[in-house]
Formats: structure tokens, sequence, C-alpha cells
């Protein structure tokens, strides 16, 4: 009788971790306030273009960039973003993000700090 409660518990524990991870999987809003916290880019709705600050000396300019070619893989407990970001003033600059988010939070794949 004793395994079997152990068993009980066991199960119940991983369920009950299952559906807090489903239950705070990141969604594309949260990916958007994480692109502002984390690079302070700003984001259109769909993230389809987005504003990045550049300073050189004194001079401050926003640069957009819209959307090249990228992955949007939601899954159970993840939500893996890949988009790569051409300049609409220079289309030879190309910005990459690959992130992935669990738990509620989002973890950079690739160390891309120029951003």
């Amino acid at each position: 009788m004793n395994k079997r409660w152990t068993f009980l518990f066991v199960v119940a524990v991983v369920v009950t971790l299952s559906i807090v991870t489903i239950l705070n999987r990141p969604t594309e809003k949260d990916f958007k306030k994480w692109l502002q916290e984390e690079y302070m880019i700003d984001c259109s709705e769909d993230c389809s273009i987005i504003e990045v600050e550049s300073v050189s000396g004194d001079i401050t300019e926003r640069i957009k960039f819209t959307d090249a070619r990228g992955t949007y893989s939601p899954g159970i407990f993840t939500l893996r973003i890949n988009k790569q970001y051409k300049s609409l003033d220079a289309p030879l600059q190309i910005k990459q993000i690959d992130v992935i988010g669990f738990n509620g939070r989002f973890y950079p794949l690739q160390n891309n700090d120029e951003f």
C-alpha cells in the first residue's frame, strides 16, 4: 500500500509541474515585451517591423528593420522564435534574433549583443 501512495504522489507532482509549465508558456506579447526590456527594441503588433535606436557620437537615429524570414515554433512547454530582420535603409544590414521561451521567460540561443 505504501508503494501505491508514493507512486500516486510522484504522478501528482509531475502532472502539477506540467500544468504549471504549460500555463506559463510565453506568448508573442511576452516576446514583444522582452525585446523592449532586453534590447530596447520597439516592435509592431506582430513584430514584423522593429525599430532600433542607434547612437553615433551625439547623433541618435532610429533604424527600421523588416522581417526578412524566420520561424515561429510553439510547443507544449516552449516557444521558439528565430527571426532575421533586414534594414529598410541598407538591405545588407541584417539582424538576427534566436530565442526560446520557457516557463514565462525568454533565453537567447545565440550571443548577439550587437542589437
